[in-house]
């Protein structure tokens, strides 16, 4: 049986020890023969001698952070056997430090609870960032206390706050907690706590539809099915090596391997940083989502504006490892190599000179509301001391890049391989013959398929059936430029109006230098 580590965090006198009471007194932790409460500050309310004796809790107190160490949940496990496992956690302390822990195998991080104090919580985001955001950025659940006299627009604006930063957590106000439905989802033992989910209500729905049908539909259900999966896996089984070397590659280079000097002459603003920006993906072959962060980063510390969008926009085409994937998926026409560089460089450097010539600048379409916000984890936050530490963290970092990356290119696998199996033969010829409507197919499924820019050359392949090679490549090339997924992430450092037009300025010229190559092809 798992044994769960509940972590409540947040700064001194945020309100959760009072938090953790209210939890014993509702009997929220019955199910558990030991609980073991981890104090990592001593707080103004303190736990009662018989609180502790009825409720079957042992208490240890921490006074620095360099007691979590690596030995010390084993300690734990050797001497009390708990079923779970609550930390109360300093908000000042590095959140990673439990996430780095080598916990024993059977132990389970459940939920991360930050709470807060309504009326503080914006000074706290603007004067410590840094300590705060990862707290937040790992949370589950985000409570605010004493917000009983905030007005509507105020709890809105809190709420827009925490999902600058974290998208997933939900935030509860403390008025709330008496709601027995939100607290026990979250601590009455899961196996106890049984919901069915929106997802198993459709997918038992769809297997009750599917026997119902008539012996003759099942057979071509089975037909298209058994088509899709194919397609589907053989995309999957080329696409998935270099998406791992790709992950490893990107980890490497962001924890090891120093990229200022790049990004200095990035910075400068003359036509030589053009000319840096389009060939730097040669040495940091790093996916078109895992340079968002890099983006971001160079923004914030005023970077020019054209300069850095070249970069992000001529990374993906300069990229070995993108660039060897379309060796392996066209491995009879090399020349596409060449192909997808010149377009890419051509399209960012285009672009790049439009911006500077309208004399876009960054501090006018830079978001305000920027911080770290929720771009990504920076993988930077895994740099540790020692070779042992940086060969793990790099692993660690694969590990992120790799899950991260894998579900847009089953996605885009899945699509590709239905549109194969299910697009009617008239439809086929009726594409095939027109030129620019292969073009607008092609951009429109560049934007939304959010394929990653290492693997789609496989699944550009995979269009060859219906599409022309041009606006295949077009596919390729626009696909990690006008990536819904990137642009909604770059939106967090970015102003949306700039982004519109960002998006239409590539699209056009990506159409004409694929239009061009077009016509001598």
């Amino acid at each position: 049986m798992a044994t769960y580590i509940d972590v409540i965090t947040g700064f001194l006198e945020s309100g959760k020890t009072t938090f953790i009471k209210e939890l014993i007194d509702r009997n929220s932790f019955s199910e558990y023969k030991t609980t073991v409460l981890i104090l990592c500050e001593e707080g103004k309310i303190e736990y009662e001698e018989n609180l502790m004796i009825v409720n079957r809790l042992k208490i240890i107190t921490l006074g620095d952070a360099t007691e979590l160490t690596d030995p010390f949940f084993q300690r734990i496990k050797n001497e009390f056997s708990p079923e779970h496992v609550m930390i109360e956690f300093n908000g000042t302390w590095d959140i990673n430090l439990l996430f780095n822990l080598k916990i024993p195998f059977e132990y389970q991080f459940r939920n991360i609870i930050f709470i807060s104090e309504a009326n503080t919580f914006k000074n706290f985001l603007i004067n410590m960032a840094a300590v705060i955001q990862p707290h937040i950025l790992n949370s589950d659940v985000v409570i605010f206390n004493r917000a009983e006299d905030l007005e509507k627009k105020q709890k809105i604006k809190l709420q827009q706050d925490v999902k600058n930063i974290n998208k997933k957590a939900e935030i509860i106000y403390s008025g709330e907690l008496e709601e027995e439905e939100k607290i026990n989802k979250y601590f009455v033992p899961k196996e106890k706590y049984i919901k069915i989910s929106k997802s198993t209500i459709i997918a038992v729905s769809i297997l009750v539809v599917i026997a119902l049908l008539p012996k003759s539909l099942l057979l071509m259900f089975y037909g298209v099915t058994q088509s899709v999966a194919t397609i589907f896996i053989s995309i999957l089984i080329e696409a998935i090596p270099f998406i791992l070397l790709g992950a490893f590659l990107s980890s490497m280079i962001q924890i090891l391997i120093p990229s200022g000097w790049i990004m200095k002459k990035i910075s400068q603003n003359n036509y030589s940083s053009f000319v840096i920006a389009s060939f730097a993906g040669l040495f940091m072959p790093i996916c078109d989502c895992g340079t968002v962060p890099i983006v971001s980063g160079l923004l914030k510390k005023d970077a020019p504006l054209p300069q850095t969008i070249t970069f992000w926009l001529a990374s993906s085409a300069v990229n070995p490892v993108v660039l060897l994937s379309v060796y392996y998926a066209f491995p009879d026409q090399p020349y596409l190599i060449l192909i997808r560089m010149i377009s890419g460089i051509l399209i960012a450097l285009v672009t790049g000179l439009i911006l500077m010539s309208c004399k876009i600048q960054t501090k006018k379409e830079v978001t305000q509301k920027s911080r770290t916000q929720s771009i990504g984890t920076d993988m930077l936050e895994l740099r540790q001391e020692g070779k042992i530490r940086k060969i793990e963290a790099v692993v660690k970092g694969a590990k992120f890049e790799f899950f991260r990356v894998i579900k847009y290119v089953i996605v885009g696998a899945f699509i590709s391989a239905l549109l194969q199996t299910i697009l009617p033969q008239t439809m086929k010829s009726f594409i095939g013959s027109n030129l620019n409507i292969q073009f607008l197919i092609m951009i429109i499924a560049a934007i939304f398929m959010s394929t990653c820019s290492t693997s789609n050359a496989f699944i550009g392949r995979s269009f060859l059936r219906m599409f022309s090679m041009i606006p295949v490549m077009s596919f390729m090339v626009l696909g990690p430029m006008l990536d819904f997924k990137n642009m909604i992430m770059l939106s967090e450092i970015l102003k949306k109006r700039f982004l519109i037009v960002l998006a239409f300025l590539v699209g056009f010229v990506g159409f004409i230098v694929f239009y061009s190559f077009a016509l001598y092809f």
